[in-house]
């Protein structure tokens, strides 16, 4: 899973990281262009497997979108992979990852960003850091990926769902799941939320 990735939708006042971004979302769209193409979907095929519009497909594809997390998790899904190919492909040598230099997918049209604090996601274990924006979910397009999780929130509190059961989760609450059973995220509250997930094997 690391081919290309990138900061789709990402929108930031600075000409140099608007620049960023505008790179970034090229590479995502080249990355689903690619596994379109290698999958053997045309535009319109991979469009009504995502549940998506054709139109929006190929703005994506030509770096021209802003894709939400749903949007990516859908497309992730008709194309079985993991939403962590879109990640940032920064190398990272050896165990330690900085803070500055962790691994990114912000998705500005949900507030949603999501850091890995993990090295790469190739390994046993895969960690991220997650911050989901005030009254954001994904019930329409829950999680899924083989698997055990295990979610601590550090800051707000958060609604997970696991497979049709809800529970509400506070500050230093945690709950261990099967990640292969549908799960989404609700943040009820009008503050951002914090979370840091733990996931074994590494998926996303």
């Amino acid at each position: 899973m690391d081919n290309l990735g990138g900061h789709p939708g990402l929108t930031l006042e600075s000409p140099g990281v608007e620049d960023q971004a505008e790179r970034a979302m090229t590479a995502v769209g080249a990355l689903v262009l690619h596994l379109r193409r290698e999958a053997g979907f045309s535009i319109g095929g991979l469009a009504a497997a995502a549940g998506l519009s054709p139109g929006l497909l190929s703005q994506i594809e030509r770096g021209q979108g802003n894709p939400s997390l749903t949007t990516l998790i859908k497309l992730s899904q008709a194309l079985k992979v993991p939403v962590g190919r879109f990640f940032d492909t920064k190398e990272q040598g050896g165990a330690l990852v900085r803070r500055d230099e962790r691994r990114r997918l912000e998705v500005a049209e949900d507030n949603l960003i999501y850091e890995l604090l993990t090295p790469h996601m190739n390994g046993q274990l895969g960690m991220l850091r997650a911050q989901i924006a005030a009254g954001w979910d994904n019930k329409d397009a829950p999680f899924k990926h083989a698997g055990e999780e295990c979610v601590t929130v550090v800051q707000g509190r958060l609604y997970v769902c696991v497979n049709g059961v809800g529970y509400e989760l506070e500050e230093g609450d945690s709950l261990t799941y099967d990640s292969s059973l549908p799960h989404w995220y609700r943040n009820p509250t009008d503050q951002d939320a914090v979370l840091i997930g733990a996931m074994t094997p590494p998926s996303f």
